[in-house]
């Protein structure tokens, strides 16, 4: 039976609804086979899971994790994507040495029973939802897989109905608070894109007390520098991807200005309040309207 479909006006993969959310056809020739994978993935007790909504900070919080684990300065050998369940074979990631730090941008339902049942650490990175819609505007914009054409406000309303790639910001925002709640026992440790922007080595050192990594001061602020958004902007600039050599280098377009508050140049006052009444209706967190404090 064939999977409902939805070709988004102005970009060039469709989506397919599978399990509840959108899935990028340009992901994996049956989308519902790979979610099938992913569930059945065998974990290992070290395994680490960042799940976070699409350009909340992944990369940024990926290479921090990675440091951190192998205690070291150096970038990972691969890239990102070549640990992203959604977009490579399960049968690439089992074989993969430890520590096997996946990232995702799927719900809690969907990651491998085998890592739920082990109590595999996870990783949940959140950042104002402003910031990232215009993130994300401009990776599509920029991308040749997707190739979008349409305006940011045109993409703003495709964002706030939820008709893109892994749905609705404010669907997955709920999934989320309620799996934190109800799941007190599972090691989810929450980090904030902000929190981390403004105090990385604080932020550093509490994720390394999570991974149960011991590192002085001095070790954690090293890697705030490495992982600044210009150092490692430059690292990646070059760095092999899984993707076609034909096609842009991700890369190119993945790391743009990483900074906080630029919603405030793309929304107009009428997006900015229908935002928020959004997320009132849905009562959602004001804490996941960041912005920068008024002495910075």
């Amino acid at each position: 039976m064939s999977l409902p479909t939805l070709t988004i006006p102005k970009m060039n993969y469709r989506l397919v609804e599978v399990e509840g959310i959108y899935f990028p056809d340009l992901f994996a020739k049956d989308p519902a086979k790979r979610m099938s994978d992913i569930r059945n993935l065998r974990g290992k007790d070290d395994d680490v899971i960042i799940a976070a909504y699409p350009k909340a900070g992944t990369h940024w919080v990926w290479e921090i994790a990675n440091m951190l684990l192998t205690k070291s300065l150096e970038y990972h050998e691969k890239p990102k994507e070549a640990l992203m369940m959604e977009l490579v074979e399960t049968s690439e990631l089992e074989d993969l040495p430890s520590p096997r730090i996946f990232n995702t941008h799927l719900r809690f339902r969907h990651l491998p029973e085998d890592m739920i049942s082990r109590k595999c650490k996870l990783i949940h990175v959140i950042r104002n939802p402003k910031d990232m819609v215009v993130s994300r505007y401009n990776h599509v914009a920029r991308s040749k897989d997707s190739d979008y054409s349409g305006t940011f406000h045109e993409y703003f309303s495709l964002y706030l109905e939820g008709k893109i790639a892994f749905g609705s910001w404010f669907d997955y925002t709920k999934d989320w608070d309620n799996v934190i709640e109800q799941h007190k026992d599972y090691p989810i440790h929450v980090m904030v894109y902000e929190d981390i922007k403004l105090k990385p080595t604080e932020q550093i050192l509490r994720l390394a007390e999570f991974l149960g990594v011991k590192i002085d001061e001095y070790f954690a602020k090293e890697v705030a520098d490495r992982c600044s958004f210009t150092k490692l902007k430059d690292a990646h600039a070059h760095h092999k991807t899984l993707f076609d050599a034909t096609k842009a280098n991700p890369f190119d377009y993945a790391f743009r200005k990483g900074t906080i508050g630029d919603w405030k140049n793309w929304l107009t006052v009428a997006e900015d309040e229908q935002f928020d009444a959004l997320c009132a209706e849905r009562n959602i967190k004001k804490a996941y309207i960041y912005d920068l404090p008024k002495d910075s």
